[in-house]
Parts: structure tokens; sequence; C-alpha cells
């Protein structure tokens, strides 16, 4: 799949002229040559494009060597123009609490929104449409994950502690999972919106009423990730941009 080859090969040269510790370097070195190997020699079944989905998000972070603390200041500053100088305080102590719940839970979802997604096009009989999906999913994705070396910020939640927490017992389980499957820094743009985003967008094209329901989980996913504090308003802002893009991109390569 050339999405993910060019990736590969982009994260080969990161790691070849980033000044990251050598071992680190190595390790994205050598994973990306033996991903781009893989894929220039082997058939690419529909279910590997996800493994390469998960690789791609985490070595990257392998390439950080420092906050971009520049980016920090301007990403808090935007949240607090959009919601003023209490930020989300306010609603996070005043908002029902299902509704939290529920944006904490669609929050949760976004691991999943991707296998699922491509799973009921399967299920509906577009099988044949999976490099529609994958090629629009792994463009959007990795169009964030890559400047994860040059942009590395702390989550929103490691600055600011959020009144949510008190509030909801999934949020609990968000941070558990996040502590122990995250790569602890924030991707700008949003690597959760756009892969969401763009899945919604791959059903919808070919599923009109369905990819409304998958459209509203990742609106609730982009909404979730900013009112948790997961991410700053702008990326999700830009993954969404990311992911418009991205399928844009891959219509036009597919003959859509």
């Amino acid at each position: 799949m050339a999405v993910a080859l060019v990736y590969f090969a982009y994260l080969a040269v990161a790691a070849a002229v980033s000044g990251a510790a050598p071992a680190r370097r190595r390790l994205v070195l050598i994973v990306s040559l033996a991903a781009v190997a893989a894929l220039l020699t082997a058939g690419l079944p529909h279910v590997i494009p996800l493994v390469y989905l998960l690789i791609g998000y985490w070595l990257p972070s392998l390439l950080v060597q420092t906050t971009n603390t520049r980016l920090e200041g301007r990403l808090l500053a935007f949240d607090r123009i959009l919601f003023g100088p209490g930020g989300l305080d306010a609603f996070a102590k005043g908002a029902p609490r299902p509704l939290l719940e529920y944006l904490e839970l669609a929050y949760l979802f976004c691991y999943a929104m991707v296998p699922i997604a491509f799973g009921w096009l399967v299920l509906r009989g577009f099988e044949d449409k999976a490099a529609m999906f994958w090629s629009t999913v792994l463009l959007a994705s990795f169009g964030c994950y890559g400047f994860l070396p040059w942009l590395a910020t702390r989550a929103p939640r490691a600055l600011q502690q959020s009144p949510v927490l008190a509030r909801s017992s999934i949020r609990k389980l968000n941070l558990e999972v996040l502590d122990r499957a995250s790569v602890q820094w924030n991707t700008f743009p949003s690597g959760h919106t756009a892969a969401s985003v763009a899945a919604a967008l791959v059903v919808e094209t070919y599923l009109p009423l369905d990819g409304l329901f998958f459209g509203l989980i990742a609106v609730s996913i982009a909404i979730g990730s900013v009112v948790g504090r997961y991410h700053y308003a702008a990326d999700a802002f830009a993954g969404a941009l990311v992911a418009i893009a991205a399928f844009l991109t891959a219509s036009v390569v597919h003959g859509l």
C-alpha cells in the first residue's frame, strides 16, 4: 500500500537525521525498513493495515527529543480564546453527568472505531472497497503521527486537571488505558479525530445512513477529546481537516 510505504520510508529518513538517542533511532530505522521490505515483497491482506497503523503510531514517539513549548503555548492560548479564561471547567462542573459519561465513552471508542467501521463495510458487502478505506484512514492517521517528532506537546490533561475526573467513572478507565497504551505525547493534529472522521467519511460514501451514525460517533470522539482535555481544540479541528483532505485525495486516486 503506497501510503504506508511512503510513511515508513519517511520515518526511516527521520530516524537518520533525528537527534534522538542512538538506540531509539536504530530501532525506528530497523522497524521502518522492515515495514518497507514487507510492503514491497508481501501481499497485503485486508487486516494487515491495522497493524501498520499501530506501528506507525508508536514509532514517531521514539524520535521525540523534547516538548515543543512554543506550540504548546499557542494551543493553550487558542483554547482560552474559544472557552474563556476558565476554560472548560465550568462546563465540566455543570454539565449533566450522563453527557460527560457519553463523551468519555465516545473517546474510549476511538480505539475501536476504525476496525468496527471496516468490519461493518465488509459485513454490508463492500469488501472490495478495502483499498479506499485503508488509503483514507492511513493517509489521515499518518498525516498526524508523522509530525510528532517535531511537534510534540504535552496533553492538556497533563497541564490542567479537569473536574470531569470527579464526575465520570468512564474517565478513570480512559486514563488507565492511556497510561498503558499511549505514547504519552499529544499528537497535533489529533490522530484519533483524523482516523475516526476518515473512517466515517468512507462508510458514508457507500452507506449514507450508516455513515450518519459513524459520523455522529466521530464528532463525539472529537468533542470528548477536547472536553476531557485529552487534546486541545486545535488538535481536533486540524485532525478533522486532515481527514477530509485524506478522503478527497483517496477519492481522486481510487476514481470516486
